[in-house]
């Protein structure tokens, strides 16, 4: 899950980095026709036909000298993909610094929930612990502590560890060790395994 989120946060800025450099590698130097502009420094242009058939209307914020050569002259010079005109560059395009500065936020609460969940991951789970009063089983995998009587259960989860005389199962949201007290686990680590066992803590 992590690292899905990781993927989510970096994606966007990570698409606009690979596509910048396709754009500067493949794309072709075309003079756009600048169909609006108002008092601040944004444009709003069209590619030529052959560029974009559908003569959609593209926006960008450029610098003074930019904004003023392109209201002066009607044109503004741009590099696009020919295959396809949402990737463009501008010259004199004022890049803004928002999405990286956000980027970077983002990754380092991300990189601090790692260290916080690898630091104190064993003790943001409860942990159970139980004594057994049987052989430890194979089972499908599911998670499960059902209580069989006063304090007798039978639990199933994964094996997280195994010890000649323990075995700890993962409950989902909580831990639990189960003393073998003389009985056997022939369940390896990672597997379903299932127990009855007698709750002591």
């Amino acid at each position: 899950m992590l690292l899905l989120l990781a993927v989510v946060i970096n994606l966007p800025l990570a698409h606009s980095t690979w596509t910048d450099a396709k754009v500067e590698r493949s794309g072709e130097d075309v003079s756009a026709t600048v169909v609006e502009h108002g008092d601040s420094d944004w444009l709003s242009f069209r590619f030529p036909a052959d560029v974009d058939p559908d003569q959609r209307t593209w926006s960008v914020e450029v610098d003074d000298p930019t904004y003023d050569e392109a209201v002066a002259t009607g044109r503004l010079e741009v590099r696009v993909l020919d295959a396809d005109p949402s990737a463009y560059r501008v010259d004199g395009a004022v890049e803004s610094r928002v999405p990286l500065v956000v980027t970077a936020v983002a990754d380092v609460l991300l990189l601090l929930l790692v260290l916080l969940m690898w630091r104190f991951g064993g003790r943001l789970r409860s942990s159970l612990r139980a004594v057994a009063l049987g052989d430890v089983e194979r089972c499908k995998p599911e998670i499960l502590l059902e209580r069989l009587h006063a304090e007798d259960y039978l639990v199933r989860g994964e094996v997280l560890e195994v010890g000649p005389d323990r075995v700890v199962l993962d409950l989902g949201n909580r831990t639990i060790e189960v003393l073998l007290d003389g009985h056997q686990n022939p369940v390896g680590h990672q597997q379903a395994a299932q127990v009855r066992a007698r709750m002591i803590g």
